[in-house]
């Protein structure tokens, strides 16, 4: 994964391009893959950000703007292009900044975020293609976008202590964990190992 990030960032560099950056900084609500709709599965062919109605919404790098307009589904969108056959996507806007066609530079604002389309709520859907083919852009762009939520440093930390909490007494309860130890008591008490 980590040359396929390296050959996007030399592809989008070399073409005169900025380095890649995410179109908003939120929390990522729904990540690329597999996911399961009621029973049904369903192929997520890029993330959600959340972020409030109307934040700015930028071009991940410089490019051409292939469409811009509605869908079904997407609701108001942005397809781009950045040349070398990576395309990105940007759906679910309160307004479009942009027109097809219309060149723009990098990182420059294209939209609003919104909940347009099949959307239940605020956010930005995104999706990054290349030769044809959805990919996920968290690797390719150096990992998850910054999360800016208004929540405070202590509170944060809350979620982070009770998060290791529940993860340890998870472990704590597996089966192979408590054989293991177990078998460590066994042994600084009897000095062997017994099953």
């Amino acid at each position: 994964m980590r040359r396929r990030a390296a050959g996007l960032l030399a592809l989008l560099t070399a073409a005169g391009c900025s380095i890649p950056r995410w179109p908003v900084d939120g929390p990522l609500t729904s990540p690329y893959g597999l996911r399961w709709i009621g029973l049904l599965p369903d192929m997520h062919r890029g993330v959600d950000i959340a972020v409030p109605e109307g934040t700015e919404v930028r071009t991940m790098a410089p490019g051409r703007v292939r469409f811009a307009g509605s869908m079904a589904g997407f609701g108001k969108v942005i397809w781009m292009d950045h040349g070398g056959e990576v395309l990105t996507v940007y759906a679910h806007l309160s307004r479009i900044l942009v027109q097809t066609g219309e060149a723009v530079g990098g990182h420059s604002v294209i939209g609003l975020s919104g909940a347009t389309g099949d959307a239940t709520g605020p956010h930005l859907h995104f999706e990054l293609w290349r030769w044809g083919w959805e990919r996920d852009p968290v690797p390719l762009l150096g990992g998850r976008p910054r999360d800016r939520s208004p929540r405070s440093a202590p509170t944060a930390r809350a979620d982070l202590l009770s998060e290791a909490r529940d993860h340890l007494e998870q472990i704590a309860h597996d089966p192979v964990v408590r054989d293991l130890e177990d078998r460590r008591v066994g042994i600084l008490v009897h000095g062997d190992d017994r099953p």
